[in-house]
């Protein structure tokens, strides 16, 4: 099945693609959700319109990007928890903590799904985070967990 992209899908394709999809994807999941549209002559038209905005929206977007991530990097972001004598959390420090520290702390809102975590921090200390600002643009956040 054939549709050309109303918004960018990771590892799809970016707004203004034509993409070839399995028909169960597109119908249950791409178009339902307003994603996707299938293709005819003026949707065509239309997926070029959306490239030419798309491609000028991304040279301003990349400049912002740069601009966010210095933001971010500028200083570190403090996370309180509780914790043992030994600097081991009770619990554990997922994106969510850190998503609202960033906002608190740095006035930036960012998506919880944008930070990199491979797991969630359960020590006292600083740690290094990566934040997914653009495509190819990704903040080096300090988060310090502190004991509370």
């Amino acid at each position: 099945m054939k549709l050309i992209l109303k918004q960018d899908v990771d590892n799809l394709g970016d707004a203004g693609d034509i993409v070839d999809v399995a028909d169960g994807y597109g119908n249950n999941y791409l178009m339902p959700r307003g994603l996707a549209m299938p293709v005819t002559k003026g949707a065509v038209a239309d997926a070029e319109a959306i490239s030419r905005a798309r491609r000028t929206r991304e040279a301003r977007s990349v400049a912002d990007a740069h601009e966010r991530r210095a933001d971010l990097e500028r200083r570190p972001v403090t996370v309180q928890a509780n914790a043992g004598e030994d600097g081991t959390l009770y619990g554990s420090i997922g994106t969510t903590a850190i998503a609202k520290a960033v906002s608190e702390q740095l006035g930036l809102k960012i998506d919880r799904r944008k930070i990199q975590l491979d797991k969630p921090l359960k020590e006292l200390g600083e740690h290094r985070v990566g934040v997914r600002v653009y495509r190819d643009v990704t903040a080096d956040v300090r988060v310090v967990v502190a004991p509370s």
